[in-house]
């Protein structure tokens, strides 16, 4: 039954996964926001808690340089805020700004759940919430697996590079 409800549920969680990624190109664009500066602001505001830029960096999978230049660029529209670590004060943290929430929140938030569940039984939502939690969490575990992976290839890359040298 395993193997048979996988094939099933893989092409719709493929599908929603593609469905998300639409979703968060469009709220991007509506908000003028390319969806690097959207990610950031979406894990900022979700999160609810300073991130350093390394982690802003691994987030969206850019090297120091554009993430600099994408954190001035929020930083210009009063989107985020970078104030110094207290733990290391050569290190600034970085925190969504109150006019990010304000404009933003709604659309990060807004997955459209109320409609989804409206009419639906309670004992569904049960059954439901459970099987989603874990299902979320496999997909951070590939997603995990996947900038790993990435990283990993970019490292090797860097080293035949350096010995072609």
């Amino acid at each position: 039954i395993r193997a048979e409800t996988a094939e099933v549920l893989g092409p719709l969680l493929a599908r929603a996964e593609l469905l998300g990624f639409y979703r968060i190109r469009s709220v991007a664009e509506r908000f003028g926001l390319t969806v690097h500066e959207y990610t950031v602001l979406a894990e900022l505001l979700l999160a609810r808690r300073a991130m350093t830029g390394a982690e802003v960096a691994e987030t969206v999978g850019l090297a120091t340089g554009g993430t600099t230049r994408l954190l001035a660029r929020l930083e210009e529209r009063d989107l985020i805020e970078r104030e110094p670590d207290p733990e290391d004060g050569r290190r600034l943290l970085v925190l969504a700004s109150a006019r990010a929430h304000e404009i933003l929140w709604k659309d990060v938030t807004d997955t459209g759940a109320r409609r989804i569940v409206t009419g639906v039984p309670g004992e569904w939502i049960d059954w439901f919430a459970p099987g989603t939690g874990r299902i979320l969490d496999v997909a951070v575990r590939r997603f995990q697996e996947m900038r790993d992976h990435q990283y990993r290839d970019r490292v090797r890359r860097r080293r035949q590079r350096a010995a072609e040298r």
